[in-house]
């Protein structure tokens, strides 16, 4: 299962790349989800550097840190599905260029899916 997963994850780096590279985002890192306590299926937040500092607005941290949950939390050894995964990537990714949830980070968020729709990862 191991190596399922980490099929899975390179998977999923592979089109954060790609969405991000249409689009011209970026992130400092991304991360599988890993706290067995997490009750969200992903997040975004700034860096540590940009959290930190009295002068660094954090919403426009270009270095933010995305975190992405691939399995379930009752089985972790099951994978969530396909569509809660990249729908949630999507998610994460819209944050990357509209920080705030509101009509503008949905609307984008639906572009990011329909893109990936259109290549062919749903």
């Amino acid at each position: 299962m191991a190596q399922e997963g980490a099929l899975l994850w390179k998977t999923v780096i592979e089109i954060a790349d790609k969405v991000c590279k249409k689009y011209g985002l970026s992130y400092g890192k991304l991360l599988p989800e890993t706290r067995k306590a997490v009750r969200f299926y992903g997040e975004c937040r700034s860096c540590d550097r940009c959290c930190n500092s009295p002068v660094i607005d954090a919403k426009n941290c270009s270095d933010k840190i995305l975190s992405i949950r691939i399995h379930q939390l009752k089985n972790p050894n099951k994978a969530l599905a396909t569509v809660t995964i990249l729908r949630t990537l999507a998610h994460e990714l819209a944050h990357l260029k509209v920080w705030r949830h509101g009509l503008d980070h949905a609307a984008f968020e639906k572009e990011l899916v329909e893109f990936m729709k259109e290549e062919g990862y749903f």
